[in-house]
């Protein structure tokens, strides 16, 4: 997921679990999100962005670039696509080859060790509904009785990211969206204080049925 560039040193998370159910939120993103992720980035705690920053300010701006998916979770979208194609908007929801972009990379920030991404369709990510909603996430609300049994990790996790085994504070300045993700170069709020981590999903994907594991990729015989 290679979502922001720039590198410090980072440090593994030391007594941090009081903090808006962070720790169970890092607990979730180690084991059950299918992502390779050891530490966390001294980023994470720093005052980034605008008092009125909040994702629930969200308006889709941050799908314009499509997302990056692991191949064990395109594969769960494909699996699932008749219902996946039911809730698109987009005019490619019946053209399946259509939604992933064919160029398959190695990526080690994923338990299943490749990624691609979803392509973009008339500016926005091909699963982007014309509602502002997205189509993964209702066609797993609707039918999968879970909104987020075939979402991306990539997306569960936006504004953090996970880069080089690090979860970090994603770049998300391309959006110019302060008031929901943008961060400053300083601020008043932290992202813990943006994203309030949301302890519906954590219980969710805490659960063995919906887990996609963690931790580095199986190594090739």
């Amino acid at each position: 997921m290679k979502r922001q560039v720039r590198k410090r040193p980072a440090t593994r998370p030391q007594g941090t679990g009081a903090k808006n159910g962070f720790a169970r939120l890092f607990s979730v993103v180690q084991k059950h999100l299918g992502l390779n992720v050891h530490r966390i980035h001294p980023r994470v705690w720093r005052r980034l962005y605008k008092p009125s920053a909040n994702v629930r300010n969200c308006d889709g701006t941050c799908c314009s670039h499509g997302t990056t998916v692991s191949i064990a979770e395109r594969d769960a979208i494909l699996a699932n696509r008749i219902i996946v194609a039911e809730f698109m908007t987009s005019w490619v929801r019946r053209h399946v080859p259509r939604w992933f972009n064919r160029r398959v990379a190695e990526d080690d920030d994923f338990t299943a060790g490749r990624a691609l991404t979803t392509a973009v369709v008339d500016g926005m990510c091909v699963f982007y509904r014309k509602d502002g909603l997205c189509a993964l996430q209702v066609a797993g609300d609707r039918r999968l009785g879970n909104p987020y049994a075939i979402k991306p990790s990539v997306c569960l996790l936006w504004p953090l990211c996970v880069h080089e085994k690090t979860l970090d504070v994603g770049v998300a300045n391309y959006t110019g969206r302060r008031d929901c993700c943008a961060p400053m170069r300083e601020g008043s709020r932290s992202i813990l204080q943006v994203i309030i981590p949301d302890e519906s999903l954590i219980r969710r994907m805490s659960r063995p049925a919906n887990s996609r594991g963690g931790g580095p990729p199986a190594q090739s015989p």
